[in-house]
């Protein structure tokens, strides 16, 4: 079988390393030193030099493949993913395209073909568990994500480290966040209701409300709703700070004599002190929570999930881009393998009530390292 990744940045030729296991895989880019890297550390990957957003280009190259996975800056993620849909090709993606993906199910159908949109960890495996959870139960109460992707070790000044890119850390920063409350969307500022939290085998996190619930707030019917993104302790005053002082604004201004972008000049100062060097012995965590609760006939229900992950030694790749880049070719394993048969552009949290493909992906993460664990607490007879 043939697969085709768009994208061969840090978790696309993850995704393509996976694939291959199984796939004849063909990586595409536009960046011909990035296919180089990816040929010489895999040379049974087959490349191909092709804008994500070329339509007529990158409909030959998809021709003969049987499933298509890729990930790319969200910016281009719709136009990618409107041309894969016109070349007839299934397609798993964990691209975040600020468009709403959903309004392409129709073209999507119209083509018979299969598309699972944000398929990472967060959005990704936090959608398919929260749907997961919502599908066990009668009524949704309480829904909570709480994800971050942290250093091992706090890393002075700001005991953070990243390995993407820090403008979209940034975006996280400064985006005002929608959740819900009683039913209702509600929305604040970006890094709002700071709280602290104990999680096993890391210790005390803050955490506080972000604005990656996404397709969640349409998909599932719950109470309250919430993504809550850890870090260390400090870190969301010291970012609070930098946004005070406009360091994190877009529009242009003089700064030093010259009109510049705050942004960018915060950027280019935060990405040295923040970039993770596992030469130099950084290593970094995935962790992740999510509690789903609520009624099932006369009991109340609480699903958890926890998820602690570690940079990988033996595959030298980051814990972030794994977690990430494995969940899609899993899901992509499952649409060829027909666990997933549905049509059109289907959000994660809607194929989470299939017991056979929940078992599956459970399974498939753990057998690569990867493990999710649930646990469940019944509370009998409560109305």
């Amino acid at each position: 079988m043939k697969a085709v990744q768009i994208g061969g940045g840090l978790v696309g030729n993850i995704i393509a390393g996976d694939m291959s296991n199984d796939f004849d895989v063909t990586v595409v880019d536009l960046n011909e030193s990035v296919l180089e890297r990816i040929k010489a550390k895999n040379p049974t990957v087959k490349t191909a030099v092709c804008s994500c957003t070329d339509a007529q280009k990158l409909s030959g190259i998809l021709k003969g493949a049987d499933i298509v996975t890729a990930g790319v800056p969200g910016r281009f993620g719709n136009a990618m993913m409107e041309a894969v849909i016109k070349s007839g090709k299934n397609f798993c993606d964990i691209s975040f395209m600020p468009e709403d993906f959903e309004e392409l199910d129709g073209l999507a159908k119209e083509n018979g073909v299969t598309v699972v949109p944000d398929i990472g960890v967060a959005p990704g495996m936090s959608n398919f568990l929260v749907g997961r959870g919502a599908a066990l139960l009668d009524e949704v109460e309480k829904a909570v994500i709480c994800v971050g992707g942290i250093p091992e070790k706090k890393i002075p000044p700001f005991n953070y480290q990243i390995t993407w890119s820090a403008t979209d850390v940034i975006e996280e920063y400064t985006r005002p966040a929608r959740y819900i409350s009683d039913f209702k969307p509600v929305v604040i500022e970006a890094m709002g209701d700071l709280d602290i939290e104990e999680f096993p085998k890391v210790g005390t996190l803050e955490t506080f409300i972000t604005d990656g619930l996404r397709s969640l707030m349409k998909n599932i019917k719950a109470r309250n709703m919430q993504e809550r993104t850890m870090r260390w302790p400090g870190h969301v005053e010291q970012m609070r700070l930098l946004r005070t002082m406009g360091l994190f604004d877009e529009e242009k201004r003089l700064l030093g004599g010259n009109m510049l972008r705050p942004r960018d000049v915060a950027c280019d100062l935060l990405f040295p002190m923040w970039k993770m060097d596992p030469e130099a012995g950084d290593r970094d965590l995935t962790i992740m929570k999510i509690v789903v609760e609520g009624y099932k006939g006369r009991d109340y229900v609480t699903y958890t999930w926890d998820l602690y992950d570690r940079f990988d030694e033996a595959s030298w790749n980051n814990s972030m881009g794994r977690c990430t880049g494995l969940t899609c070719s899993i899901f992509a394993h499952a649409v060829t393998s027909g666990l997933i048969k549905e049509k059109g552009v289907i959000a994660p949290e809607k194929l989470a009530a299939s017991d056979k493909l929940y078992n599956f992906v459970i399974d498939e993460q753990k057998r690569r390292g990867i493990n999710y664990i649930e646990s469940v607490n019944i509370i009998k007879n409560i109305r």
